[in-house]
């Protein structure tokens, strides 16, 4: 299988990129709000590094750790690893997830960590995820993000059935073939896996339970899901309900992000038409010089702030 950073710069994917903002938004609010000092961040972080860049800046964390599936990747990932501080293992996440908690002092610091696949939902992801919330420390954040593609789940008629397979019990048994179709896949696989992670956490008896903090379909040239959530010490558990539960709160979306792909000239453009309590049109559009359809006119207005003021340019 090719490694997927042979084939995707995640930097420069602009629904993944207004994903990544409105996470890191979203975990720079909890770190305001309930104690994960001295966290460590824990992802795949391929040879871009891209998220843990952000986990440096953006919540001031040091100590990192990349896992890397394959001996090319992780010779990669340790050649362009971008601080000092991050330590780079080789193997699959279920393998390595345990050395990590053993590493000194790990156990009992918050986990920022993020389980960036670029695969469908399977088995060992779920396994994953499962070894995640039932053992990272308390005040962890856990994300999850993995493909939503529809033929990676079977036929329509069978989906249901094969989502029923990966998660259980938390699949109602009036799934229907409507809600996995290619359009509602990825909000139907978000909603489910959000429930089978409260379902295993309550399952663990973990005593600040699990909160809800992000649900974020995305799509660019395939669709995505990001869901994840807070493991809050009992103590911390009301601030951090709070905290998503105020209406400011927007890791938690109701329809796919699918930012436009834009020209940098494009996206300078329409950003000296906003901030405005008016809706941007087509006709303005047009008047502008150029044309957008009038979903990517919502998401471009929606999800400016967050997307990258930069091009990649292929030859």
């Amino acid at each position: 299988m090719m490694a997927s950073f042979d084939s995707i710069n995640y930097s420069i994917r602009p629904s993944k990129s207004v994903q990544r903002g409105l996470v890191f938004e979203g975990l720079r609010r909890i770190a305001n709000e309930i104690d994960v000092g001295n966290a460590v961040y824990v992802g795949f972080g391929s040879i871009w590094f891209t998220d843990f860049v952000q986990a440096h800046k953006i919540l001031n964390i040091d100590d990192m750790v990349s896992i890397e599936a394959n001996d090319v990747g992780f010779r990669r990932a340790t050649f362009n690893r971008v601080y000092r501080t991050i330590t780079v293992v080789e193997g699959r996440a279920k393998e390595r997830l345990p050395d990590v908690l053993e590493i000194d002092g790990y156990s009992a610091r918050p986990w920022v960590i993020w389980l960036d696949y670029d695969s469908a939902l399977d088995e060992e992801i779920v396994e994953d995820m499962q070894w995640v919330v039932t053992n990272a420390p308390p005040n962890s954040v856990v994300l999850f993000t993995f493909s939503a593609t529809q033929n990676a789940y079977g036929k329509p008629v069978n989906r249901p059935e094969r989502i029923r397979a990966l998660l259980g019990d938390v699949v109602p048994d009036e799934l229907s073939r409507d809600e996995c179709e290619k359009e509602t896949l990825p909000t139907t696989l978000a909603r489910l896996v959000s429930d089978f992670l409260k379902s295993e956490v309550a399952d663990a008896a973990r005593p600040g339970g699990f909160i809800e903090a992000f649900r974020l379909p995305y799509l660019d040239s395939v669709a995505m899901v990001t869901v994840g959530g807070v493991l809050p010490a009992k103590g911390a558990a009301a601030a951090a309900r709070a905290l998503v539960a105020d209406n400011a709160w927007r890791g938690i979306v109701g329809e796919i992000i699918e930012a436009p792909p834009m020209t940098l000239r494009e996206i300078a453009t329409l950003q000296a038409e906003l901030p405005t309590v008016a809706e941007l049109t087509r006709a303005r559009i047009q008047e502008l010089g150029f044309d957008l359809h009038e979903r990517q006119i919502r998401s471009f207005q929606q999800y400016y702030k967050y997307l990258p003021s930069f091009a990649e340019i292929v030859a």
